[in-house]
């Protein structure tokens, strides 16, 4: 962001990243995953994507389940994060009709 800004190296950069609608790197890849399980779920995801995930419906809400994985390497995965991050979004996201509107 500061290279594209032409800021200098002490600057702050949290200011600039909004200006320009970036994330930090840590919500990048949050939104990422969510991303991912979003389009597993509604079919746009290729089918090794798509069989990562198993969900279920709570009446229209689409909920993925959670795997068990017994070590801390397991615990890394797509199919084991994938679902606590998109279960904790709110229902409004989770429901979106199109991926523009996620």
């Amino acid at each position: 962001a500061k290279l594209v800004t032409g800021k200098y190296k002490y600057d702050h950069v949290d200011r600039y990243l909004h200006d320009l609608h970036w994330l930090q790197v840590k919500k990048h890849i949050v939104f990422k995953i969510a991303l991912l399980s979003y389009t597993a779920i509604n079919g746009l995801a290729p089918l090794y994507i798509q069989d990562m995930f198993s969900y279920s419906y709570q009446g229209y809400t689409p909920r993925l389940l959670t795997r068990t994985m017994n070590t801390r390497f397991g615990q890394g995965s797509l199919s084991f994060i994938g679902p606590k991050i998109f279960n904790n979004l709110p229902l409004h996201i989770t429901t979106a009709d199109s991926i523009v509107s996620f």
